[in-house]
């Protein structure tokens, strides 16, 4: 899927556009601005008008559809929580002018380490997986020069 504003900027979300974004993944329908205002902002803050402006925000980044339903729109995500991490990640790498480098890897696992005691296993059968839907006989056998993945502290 090509998403406009593709690359940096659309990898780039800040804190309500994240929490907005989290919204419409959870969602299993296209959501009224204020389904998404009462679930980001239960507490009124911020504003509707706010919510309202990041969803077009996120509209031009492409990565929200909005369809007219009656008087009202309604938003949904156009790009799955996984496809935009990826782009995210792939983001990253761009800029730092390499494709994916032993160290950029190792700071992936190092994150995903700190971030959930699960992740390690997790990421873990997802290579495994992957590897296999590609018919690849050395998964288990790591590259001579591949990082451990852990890192000195």
């Amino acid at each position: 899927m090509t998403i406009r504003g593709e690359g940096r900027r659309a990898a780039e979300l800040g804190p309500l556009e994240a929490a907005v974004m989290d919204t419409l993944w959870k969602a299993t329908d296209a959501l009224a601005v204020e389904t998404v205002h009462a679930r980001v902002a239960p507490k009124g803050r911020p504003v509707r008008n706010t919510v309202q402006s990041t969803l077009e925000r996120l509209v031009r980044k492409g990565l929200v559809r909005r369809t007219k339903q009656g008087r009202a729109y309604h938003y949904a995500a156009r790009i799955e929580r996984r496809d935009w991490f990826a782009g995210a990640v792939g983001a990253l790498a761009d800029a730092l002018r390499s494709r994916p480098s032993p160290d950029l890897l190792a700071g992936f696992v190092d994150f995903a380490e700190r971030t959930d005691p699960e992740a390690l296993e997790t990421l873990r059968r997802l290579v495994h997986e992957r590897l296999g839907e590609r018919g690849d006989d050395a998964r288990d056998a790591a590259p001579a020069d591949a990082p451990s993945g852990r890192r000195k502290r």
